[in-house]
């Protein structure tokens, strides 16, 4: 089977990304009831943004490869251990980022969050739970539960971004005084950041996406 590939160009710092006329026409009869609200759908199209490495408006096969491709080689693994982390990650990817299509928007990808949102919010959350309890025990190699700050960087090279002092105040919105953060803690807030609609609520991932899209 053919897999479509995007031209990867190099990353731009930029994350966010504006939802077309189009889609937000297709969604905003009766949008109270059918639409999550604007401050989720933000921070999803953050999140979404963080994964279209060459910033043409979709995530494909290619931005995938370029993250995976770099993140092995970031961490040196070879043989086994880096086809291990292959496979992990693209399984990851395709059914969390790209929701099993070859190829996805972001207004697909918002599309597609928004129903599964609106249509089970207890589902939803788990699926989202269950995103991040994956790609947080990904990130943190170690495997002893925690994600050191050499994690988070790693991961933030993998994702295209290259300003370490901005990459550093990534991670220290969750630890300002340490080095490493529990996994389990990782994953409860960044499950709440991209499941919550509440603004009044603290969010440190809303402020290391900040960090970062400066």
């Amino acid at each position: 089977m053919r897999i479509k590939q995007c031209n990867v160009r190099s990353p731009a710092r930029q994350l966010s990304y504006t939802v077309t006329d189009t889609t937000l026409a297709r969604l905003s009869v009766n949008r109270k009831s059918t639409m999550a609200n604007d401050y989720l759908i933000s921070k999803w199209r953050n999140w979404f943004g963080f994964f279209d490495h060459n910033k043409d408006g979709k995530v494909c096969y290619a931005d995938m490869e370029t993250a995976r491709s770099k993140f092995t080689s970031l961490h040196h693994l070879e043989g086994e251990q880096k086809q291990k982390s292959n496979d992990a990650f693209t399984k990851w990817w395709v059914e969390y980022v790209m929701w099993g299509k070859k190829e996805i928007t972001v207004d697909e990808f918002l599309e597609k969050q928004n129903a599964a949102f609106k249509a089970n919010k207890e589902a939803f959350v788990a699926r989202m739970h269950k995103c991040e309890e994956i790609i947080c025990h990904f990130v943190g190699v170690s495997g002893d539960g925690n994600i050191s700050e050499e994690d988070i960087l790693i991961i933030l090279k993998a994702g295209g971004h290259g300003d370490e002092e901005q990459d550093k105040k990534f991670f220290h919105e969750f630890n300002k005084k340490g080095n490493t953060f529990p996994v389990k803690k990782m994953v409860e807030l960044w499950t709440h950041h991209l499941t919550s609609e509440d603004s009044s609520l603290p969010d440190p991932c809303q402020k290391a996406m900040g960090d970062i899209n400066q």
